[in-house]
């Protein structure tokens, strides 16, 4: 064995690694740790030790180890008082490291919404892939890959307060919404975000009414919508005009009884 793969021993299919030879990567797509994930994984590993290896590459030029997918296992063995840990060492190329790795996440820990983005950023045009081999590649959907990109789309502004955000109001379910939105109106939307005054379902329904109120050649139309709730439904109706009266709603539900009536159902 070549001195600079030494401290490492063979197992079945895979290889006992002291930790003091392995490293984080520094490209990792996960920033951030779930640290009650690794209270949880520390006190496991210590009843159980670690069940399933990590995957990690041989670096020359440093002589370690470098964590492909599994540093949460890597973490908790550490606080665990391990010493070494069980890993497949490999060596693929540097875009299947990284899709390695935002397949292991995304299964694995909810990543923030643009650490996946940025991954698939990267991913996309470093080598050209398309939504659908991207979506073939992580075995997510198309329209999954499209949505995630799609975040890359929204203001920058928006984009570094998401970022930076610790607060964990802003949820994807928030920004696939934003993204609705006219750029001039987001970053004061991203505000109400994190202060608590939108929830993700409340931005779907204003980006909906904001939707209703323009015409196909994207002009505003002051149009009126008035619901009304009865024992067993709801009844909605949008009035092409923006003053509405009492006699214009009970002419709009006489039309209605008469069209019913028309179609032979009452």
């Amino acid at each position: 064995m070549s001195p600079k793969m030494s401290g490492q021993k063979r197992l079945t299919g895979a290889f006992m690694i002291q930790l003091d030879r392995i490293e984080a990567d520094p490209n990792q797509p996960r920033k951030k740790l779930d640290s009650q994930h690794i209270v949880e994984l520390t006190a496991s590993i210590k009843r159980l030790g670690v069940l399933q290896p990590i995957s990690l590459r041989y670096v020359p030029s440093t002589d370690r180890y470098r964590i492909i997918a599994g540093e949460c296992r890597f973490t908790a063995s550490k606080q665990a008082g391990l010493t070494e840990i069980p890993a497949w060492v490999r060596t693929p190329e540097e875009n299947q490291i990284l899709m390695e790795q935002v397949v292991e996440n995304w299964q694995r820990s909810d990543l923030s919404p643009f650490e996946i983005a940025d991954s698939l950023g990267i991913l996309r045009d470093a080598n050209g892939y398309t939504q659908v081999q991207l979506a073939e590649f992580t075995g997510k959907s198309k329209g999954e890959i499209s949505k995630i990109l799609s975040l890359l789309e929204l203001d920058p502004e928006v984009q570094q307060m998401v970022r930076q955000d610790s607060s964990a109001m802003v949820s994807r379910r928030h920004l696939y919404a934003l993204r609705e939105f006219p750029v001039a109106r987001q970053l004061k939307l991203i505000s109400g975000i994190q202060d608590g005054r939108y929830t993700a379902e409340a931005l779907e329904l204003l980006s909906a009414n904001d939707k209703e109120k323009r015409s196909d050649d994207g002009r505003v139309n002051n149009w009126q919508r008035r619901t009304f709730r009865t024992r067993h439904a709801t009844v909605s109706i949008q009035f092409r005009k923006p003053d509405v009266t009492g006699h214009d709603i009970v002419e709009a539900l006489r039309e209605v009884k008469r069209q019913v009536a028309e179609d032979g159902v009452v």
